[in-house]
């Protein structure tokens, strides 16, 4: 069976391309891994600065492509498969992430070891790994990825890098991995935490506790009514936190 690109546009801008390969500062000390390689546009670069590159392509088509273009190259390992299956170790990630991956990628370079992302992603979901506590865009993603990572926006992109050319724009971020990440296992209370939105912490914490047979007093001795007064999209990134820690705990 054909596998085919899930939302993906590629990114075509050789300048940009250039211009994300230097913000992660690749050298030939580098292994480097790519999420998407496209027709190779991005990888052709990374193989020529670093010491070996990764590239994941699920797209049968895009992987033929790549593969007879980047034949050349010895220091690749070009791979026909899902990128987040990928066990594989670097220290630099640079890539153009699909849309439709955005949130299953930022939860799988979580549990990830390496120095530098450099990543391209649709302005609405770089909106939500930015964003404030009570803003439109704030997200159990928000959470998740301010937990585990250092966000920096770099530069604003254009529809007219991309091919087919989106309605939307993009960003360029840089993610470095903080020294105390969250734990795995604490995931599904914040996503569960925050498809509450709306209500206050207190009543979604009884119907979590409710769903799964846990005692969500034991939780309100400990958190005070500060934070179980406050609507879930309120809860700043440690509360949030503490409270899906309470809650896979009990």
């Amino acid at each position: 069976m054909k596998r085919k690109n899930l939302g993906q546009h590629l990114l075509i801008d050789e300048a940009l391309l250039n211009k994300m390969a230097e913000f992660a500062d690749i050298s030939k000390k580098d292994t480097v891994f790519e999420f998407g390689s496209g027709t190779g546009n991005l990888t052709e670069i990374l193989c020529n600065r670093a010491k070996k590159v990764i590239s994941y392509e699920i797209d049968d088509r895009l992987y033929e492509i790549a593969k007879s273009r980047l034949s050349n190259f010895k220091n690749l390992n070009l791979i026909n498969e899902d990128a987040l299956k990928s066990k594989d170790n670097f220290n630099k990630l640079v890539s153009n992430i699909p849309y439709s991956k955005s949130s299953e990628f930022i939860e799988w370079l979580s549990k990830k070891d390496f120095d530098v992302a450099i990543v391209t992603l649709q302005k609405e979901f770089a909106e939500k790994l930015l964003s404030q506590p009570g803003s439109k865009h704030y997200r159990a993603i928000s959470v998740i990825a301010r937990s585990n990572f250092d966000i920096e926006p770099l530069m604003i992109v254009g529809g007219e890098a991309f091919k087919p050319k989106p309605r939307v724009t993009s960003f360029v971020l840089s993610l470095k991995p903080k020294q105390n990440r969250i734990d795995d296992s604490i995931i599904p209370y914040i996503k569960s935490l925050f498809s509450f939105r709306g209500k206050k912490a207190i009543n979604a914490i009884k119907i979590i506790c409710k769903k799964e047979r846990k005692d969500y007093r034991k939780i309100f001795n400990k958190l005070g009514s500060e934070i179980l007064q406050k609507r879930v999209e309120k809860l700043s990134i440690e509360e949030s936190v503490r409270i899906a820690k309470e809650l896979y705990n009990l």
